[in-house]
């Protein structure tokens, strides 16, 4: 009886140190711990699957050191990451190409999808599982695919945010991500364009380093950074820029003046035509001529002290409508009828309400 008992414990505690050991399928409900990744490596190559794991970023570079990833060597393109059982660097010149640590929220516990590579491959995108990029080294090496909880962002009480990282993201379904266009033709004038790529609509995955307007309710949103180039739902041209530090940006084009986002328009708010003063290096300023016989009186919603250009984007029917976002209907419903200025004060019935941003009935109103 004592020699089955001993032979029943023996079983029990090697089904209890495998199932220690391999604690995950690799699955993103199950991701692997990064030993039970590496130990799958001549498996990946083979079936080029997809595979999750769950690990720290360690640092930037092939060897972890680096502070960003704006060098065009293969090293600037890798990241190590690790857990207790182990470490792994993997490559992607879509997520990591020009990212520094800071531009990042978090680095622990991060959520990573990722392929084993034999050699360089073209872009992918979600039905590919080839990510690699042609800029990523011939040897055999890990190849981000996507990189969950290591960025978020925070959409103020406007519901509009201007929004910038050095790295691809996917738009979430409850996030419309605007981009802002301004050119001049004889027939428009100056003018400002705005095109809406609403996140519940398709799977849109902006480019690098887009300069957007991103709208939504209020909150915090965790965003997904993506390898998929051919996802990307739109370009990354437009009439907005990103800034590129805290204080004081400056640029060499001639006859352009620069306007920050500040969550309700544009504001010129330096001097001189090529500066702009941005709180923080994930702002973006739009970008239109100075020129007096373009710019200057000919934009439709500028102040008459041409330092102003007021939001008119993003709106489904009518202006600036939140309702098309999951959610807001019912916050809009209790929102108090009216006409209220930004202090809360109500315009009274037949009160003629001078030039400016009001509130009506919830939504934003320009009175001109």
């Amino acid at each position: 009886m004592k020699k089955i008992m001993k032979t029943l414990w023996a079983v029990a505690v090697m089904l209890l140190t495998a199932t220690t050991a391999f604690a995950g399928d690799g699955t993103k409900a199950s991701p692997y711990t990064v030993a039970e990744l590496n130990a799958q490596k001549s498996a990946l190559a083979t079936s080029c699957d997809t595979v999750w794991v769950k690990a720290d970023l360690k640092g930037l570079g092939e060897d972890g050191t680096a502070q960003d990833n704006y060098d065009t060597d293969v090293k600037h393109m890798a990241a190590v990451f690790a857990d207790a059982t182990g470490s792994f660097t993997a490559y992607s010149w879509q997520i990591l190409g020009q990212i520094a640590l800071d531009d990042l929220t978090n680095t622990k516990d991060l959520l990573i999808a990722l392929t084993w590579q034999t050699g360089s491959h073209p872009y992918g995108n979600t039905q590919s599982p080839q990510y690699a990029s042609s800029y990523e080294p011939e040897a055999e090496h890990f190849s981000l695919v996507e990189l969950h909880n290591a960025l978020k962002v925070t959409i103020p009480a406007e519901g509009l945010r201007g929004f910038h990282v050095p790295a691809s993201f996917v738009v979430p379904e409850n996030m419309i991500a605007v981009k802002v266009g301004a050119g001049y033709s004889s027939s428009k004038g100056a003018y400002v364009s705005f095109t809406n790529f609403d996140g519940a609509e398709a799977p849109y995955v902006a480019p690098k380093n887009a300069a957007l307007v991103l709208m939504a309710v209020p909150g915090t949103y965790k965003l997904v950074l993506s390898a998929a180039l051919y996802d990307q739902g739109f370009s990354n041209g437009s009439g907005l820029n990103p800034g590129t530090q805290a204080g004081l940006n400056t640029v060499t084009t001639k006859n352009r003046a620069l306007f920050r986002f500040t969550g309700t328009g544009f504001e010129r708010n330096s001097s001189n035509n090529c500066e702009v003063t941005l709180e923080s290096k994930d702002e973006v300023y739009l970008m239109v001529s100075s020129l007096d016989n373009n710019f200057m009186g000919k934009y439709e919603f500028e102040t008459p002290e041409r330092n102003w250009i007021s939001w008119n984007g993003g709106h489904y029917g009518d202006y600036h409508d939140l309702s098309a976002i999951a959610g807001v209907r019912s916050e809009q419903s209790a929102a108090p009828q009216g006409m209220f200025d930004l202090q809360g004060r109500r315009i009274a019935n037949g009160q003629r309400a001078a030039s400016g941003l009001y509130i009506v009935n919830g939504k934003k109103y320009i009175s001109k």
